[in-house]
């Protein structure tokens, strides 16, 4: 990561999110704000190293989560993005702005000059190779603004066990149809992500593989997270991937 210190503890992270987060629904169910937490907190925790100052405009892209921690803990003027109107009731109750952006469409982008925008655990549900969606996105970056980006490392171990066990990785590969999720369309590897933020256009400030602190959501999960929990010491076997992605200052296209 970038060398900035962390400013914002995990006692801190875990008052508010105990306040904003959980109890509300905003694109999932309780429980997966329960069990996601950790997930969060490693997400957030490298967004607060960026070193951003309060103001910095932010956008989230999904479901809206980072975006009410960000303002809440950094001070960022953060608003949500996503293709439907579920998260809004719960981001504008939380006193944050709301805009449709779809992630297919080539349209008009909702909003430009963006500091930072947040992808987290999204890429993967997308049907479409990932430069056409960073190309989408550095539509709404200022030049020399950021691309934080999370993703499901396409070599975790979670993988190769599924596939030892003949089980499936994936969800059914097809475009979204109203009022359906899409499951992981595709998880990628490192050096399939570097050459799609390259062909997007973007510098690569960072890229890493990680611990995204997430156990798992049963008690078998958990259990088999600590048997292998020892493999994560090899970075390719991490279970996610993190990139800062940079639209270079000169691009004023």
């Amino acid at each position: 990561m970038p060398q900035s210190t962390t400013s914002v503890s995990y006692k801190e992270f875990s008052r508010v999110y105990a306040e904003s987060i959980q109890g509300r629904t905003f694109v999932e169910d309780l429980s997966y704000y329960k069990a996601c937490k950790p997930r969060f907190w490693e997400a957030f925790r490298r967004i607060d190293a960026l070193g951003l100052p309060p103001g910095s405009k932010v956008l989230d892209i999904g479901g809206g989560i980072m975006a009410v921690l960000a303002a809440r803990l950094l001070g960022f003027d953060a608003m949500v993005g996503d293709v439907n109107e579920r998260a809004r009731a719960d981001v504008e109750e939380l006193g944050l702005g709301f805009v449709i952006f779809d992630l297919f469409s080539d349209g008009a982008p909702p909003v430009t000059g963006l500091d930072l925008v947040i992808l987290t655990e999204v890429i993967e549900h997308i049907p479409q190779p990932p430069y056409l969606v960073l190309q989408r996105i550095a539509k709404l970056i200022a030049p020399g603004g950021r691309l934080f980006l999370t993703t499901p490392n396409g070599h975790r171990i979670r993988n190769i066990l599924y596939m030892m066990a003949g089980k499936e990785i994936l969800g059914i590969y097809r475009y979204p149809e109203p009022g359906m999720a899409l499951g992981h369309q595709h998880e990628y590897t490192m050096k399939q992500m570097l050459w799609q933020a390259g062909h997007a256009g973007f510098e690569v400030e960072l890229a890493e593989y990680y611990e995204d602190g997430f156990k798992g959501a049963t008690l078998p999960a958990r259990i088999a997270w600590m048997v292998v929990k020892p493999l994560s010491r090899i970075p390719r076997l991490r279970n996610s991937m993190v990139m800062v992605l940079r639209r270079p200052a000169g691009d004023g296209a």
